[in-house]
């Protein structure tokens, strides 16, 4: 008996494996097969003809002649619903091995859980598949899921171990722009994945993003070098077919300034107006009209590539209202302005404005009239360290993260001396004051701790964590958030922050190029008196220091132990704007990295205001509680006076 039933079981098997696959389409497996939960905005039965855009990119993922396709769209379009039913159509009807990269390993958990856990649940051919997720007896885990003849592996982009394994005939790359550019130090994550799918004589390739920067885009590339298919619309007079983008939009709208100095539009009509015939017509008009993708490069099909671009317009569940409401609100805010070029016009934001020299920023320098002008609420510090001193910056920071620079300085002598400390802790601790009389100190302290004095830095930020001083470390993860992490080094009984520097300089670059003041503008100081140039000062000591000719303490003595001026001259703007994101040859692949372009290589300045920025960011300030507390300060006395001319050299008094 028992024989028998293992003949029937390896005659089913042989049966199955020999059958020819089933000609349906993804779109059409979909439309048969899948079921939405209940969580989802439209539950139930799956209905391709809800959203056409999606139809003709599911199909060509199972035609013969291609291998690689790639998709650059807006976010929230549906990218993730067609990576699920293709896993579903080709488990169901085409078993192979398949696999799908999220950008780290955190994300990748994270989709299986949220995304392909409830899909097997409620779709019934999949349960019956891949088995009860609870069962003790399954060999399927969070990352790794198997069926008959063949399995889905899930990985994370910066982790080289789960991406060159085993063989595989499905890939799927998905938010590619999030990608590191080398997974660990092996090189490019995809390359490594792709290399798996040498085996297979009809391997096929998904590449899915949401696009970042112009320039440093890998699903622009990707698109670039595919078909170049645009969704497109039928104009209803002329009958021409067009791409909708906001360039194309007439907006009715009102736009109010609130006491934040944040910008708020609300768009009452909007309205199309082709660029064939001029007629305009409305959202209603235009997505009832006739759609379909415009090959613009149709000629990369023999090449076996196709690819596809849709903006959020042609969305069901976006209204063009909404969308050009955040671009009005956005326009003129380079930050903002990339949030709506990506998530909604899918397209990699590039900016606007060029920084063309230092003078342009000699040359809007004000006269605050006092140490802080009115409008700083707050006051942040970092410090970069350095061999022969410490370079500080004091920025003041108001409302919409509009910000003031207060004074850059220097303070000479090795951090090995106990003395570049103690003047330190003077600036820390010091009150700086408006007009009236007001003053406001230091809230927090960011301390570089590269270099070669990082156990003195520890040490200082140990000893004076109570002053919210803080060390920190530029994070090796090239695309990191500002605030990457926080950790606790034990052994130095230290907090450390670790600092997204490359988002942090792109940020800063793009506050740089705002031309009207206002959130995220960036003011600088005029000295009230011209007491020498910082940088004349520094190139004399550090050819001083080369040829050991002077001591510190001599130098010191020359000098003034802390040069305490404005700081705001033409040295510190050339390393304001001393970097710029250029392109490199890493592993095989273009990648485009931050290099200091200024001839002097002098970059202090821009570490230090990303440094700023990110203490900053770090506080999560709020503005109206700031504000509302500095106007109830009473003021005990007025400032005093100083002896020494404002903002010049003051010499260590022994």
């Amino acid at each position: 008996m028992a024989a028998q039933k293992t003949i029937e079981l390896f005659q089913k098997i042989a049966l199955r494996s020999l059958a020819p696959i089933p000609k349906i389409s993804i779109s059409e497996w979909a439309d048969t097969y899948r079921m939405l939960p209940l969580g989802s905005a439209v539950p139930g039965h799956w209905r391709t003809a809800n959203v056409p855009y999606q139809k003709d990119v599911m199909d060509c993922l199972t035609d013969s002649r291609l291998h690689i396709v790639a998709l650059m769209w807006a976010a929230q379009g549906g990218k993730s619903e067609i990576i699920n039913n293709t896993i579903g159509r080709f488990a169901h009807l085409d078993p192979c091995p398949i696999m799908m990269i999220q950008p780290t390993l955190t994300d990748a958990e994270d989709y299986s859980k949220r995304r392909i856990a409830p899909m097997l649940e409620e779709t019934p051919v999949l349960r019956n598949l891949f088995g009860d997720p609870k069962s003790r007896k399954t060999q399927n885990t969070i990352l790794s899921k198997f069926f008959p003849g063949g399995s889905l592996n899930i990985a994370g982009a910066n982790s080289p171990s789960g991406l060159a394994s085993k063989p595989i005939r499905f890939l799927m790359a998905d938010e590619t722009d999030r990608y590191p550019d080398s997974a660990g130090t092996e090189g490019d994550p995809i390359e490594i994945a792709k290399k798996r799918t040498t085996t297979y004589w009809n391997w096929f390739l998904l590449l899915t993003s949401t696009p970042v920067n112009k320039g440093a885009s890998r699903i622009e590339d990707e698109y670039k070098a595919g078909t170049q298919e645009e969704w497109q619309h039928k104009c209803p007079n002329c009958g021409e077919y067009h791409l909708i983008s906001h360039d194309q939009m007439h907006c009715e709208s009102e736009t109010f300034i609130d006491s934040k100095k944040e910008k708020h539009v609300t768009v009452k009509a909007v309205a199309w107006h082709c660029p064939d015939c001029g007629f305009a017509f409305t959202e209603q008009q235009m997505k009832r009209a006739p759609q379909k993708y415009v090959a613009q490069n149709p000629d990369a099909v023999r090449a076996g590539r196709r690819s596809f671009y849709v903006n959020a317009f042609s969305y069901p569940w976006v209204s063009w209202e909404t969308i050009m409401s955040e671009w009005l609100e956005a326009e003129g805010d380079p930050d903002k302005e990339k949030v709506v070029y990506n998530t909604r016009f899918g397209l990699p934001y590039e900016r606007r404005g060029k920084i063309t020299s230092e003078k342009e920023f000699l040359n809007r320098r004000e006269d605050y009239g006092a140490e802080l002008p009115d409008g700083v609420l707050l006051l942040t510090m970092a410090v970069d360290t350095q061999d022969t001193r410490l370079e500080y910056e004091i920025k003041g920071w108001g409302f919409g993260e509009e910000c003031w620079g207060i004074q850059k300085g220097v303070i000479l002598g090795t951090p090995d001396d106990k003395r570049v400390w103690e003047e330190l802790d003077k600036i820390i601790d010091r009150r700086f004051y408006f007009k009236s009389g007001v003053s406001l100190k230091i809230r927090r302290t960011f301390i570089d701790s590269g270099g070669h004095y990082t156990d003195e830095v520890y040490k200082y930020a140990r000893a004076n964590v109570w002053r919210q001083v803080f060390a920190i470390k530029g994070s090796n993860v090239s695309d990191a958030a500002l605030i990457h992490k926080y950790t606790f080094l034990k052994d130095k009984g230290v907090y450390l922050v670790h600092i997204g520097v490359d988002s942090g300089k792109e940020h800063v670059m793009n506050r740089l190029t705002m031309k009207d003041p206002g959130p995220k503008y960036m003011h600088f100081a005029l000295d009230a008196q011209d007491n020498g140039s910082t940088d004349e000062i520094l190139q004399e000591l550090l050819l001083l220091s080369k040829q050991k000719k002077k001591n510190s303490s001599e130098l010191v003595n020359k000098f003034g132990y802390v040069v305490r001026r404005r700081g705001y001259d033409d040295a510190y703007f050339r390393a304001l704007i001393s970097e710029a994101k250029l392109p490199h040859k890493v592993k095989g692949r273009i990648v485009y990295q931050w290099e200091v372009v200024a001839t002097d290589k002098r970059n202090e300045a821009l570490d230090l205001t990303v440094y700023n920025l990110a203490c900053m960011s770090s506080l999560q300030p709020d503005w109206e509680s700031l504000e509302k507390a500095l106007k109830e300060d009473v003021v005990a006395a007025p400032p005093p006076k100083k002896t020494a001319k404002k903002y010049g050299v003051i010499k260590r008094r022994e």
